[in-house]
């Protein structure tokens, strides 16, 4: 695996994501063969149209609620991908960038706020960046950031 890992380290230093799916296996070599199926998932994920969620910090989250339950019911709605997916749709395509307790449209999320914003890559709207947090969170920097980020995503992206 190490041996693999430094080969497309070699290989991929500068290039895109999309370049290293694309390039040929060069050989049968147990290597080759590795480095041909981590080729075959980038592409399949560089290609791949349907939604995708990340998540990341959600137990740091869990110290800014008190109750147990909440923090529980929290991390469940984070779990499901799809629902995700559907409250940052939503909240988008009602103009919003804040979305504050019931404004999320969901029960478990009521002691808790949503910051988005959507990033574009070449003029075209092709996903959101959003911050879920308490309802006391610093407003102002969430927006700042989730601005940042989708702003500098759209552009990484649009370099390809």
């Amino acid at each position: 695996m190490a041996r693999a890992a430094n080969h497309l380290s070699s290989r991929g230093i500068g290039q895109p994501l999309s370049s290293l799916a694309s390039a040929p296996a060069s050989s049968e070599h147990p290597v080759e063969m590795i480095i041909a199926r981590v080729r075959s998932v980038l592409g399949t994920a560089l290609v791949d149209e349907s939604d995708h969620v990340f998540v990341n910090g959600a137990s740091r989250m869990a110290a800014s609620f008190e109750a147990v339950e909440t923090v529980r019911a929290v991390l469940t709605i984070l779990e499901q991908h799809l629902v995700v997916v559907s409250l940052l749709r939503d909240v988008v395509d009602r103009g919003l960038n804040v979305a504050i307790g019931s404004e999320t449209g969901m029960q478990p999320l009521a002691d808790c706020a949503l910051v988005v914003a959507p990033y574009t890559v070449d003029g075209e709207q092709v996903g959101t960046v959003g911050v879920l947090g308490p309802t006391r969170m610093n407003y102002p920097q969430a927006l700042a950031a989730v601005a940042v980020v989708g702003r500098r995503l759209g552009h990484r992206l649009s370099e390809g």
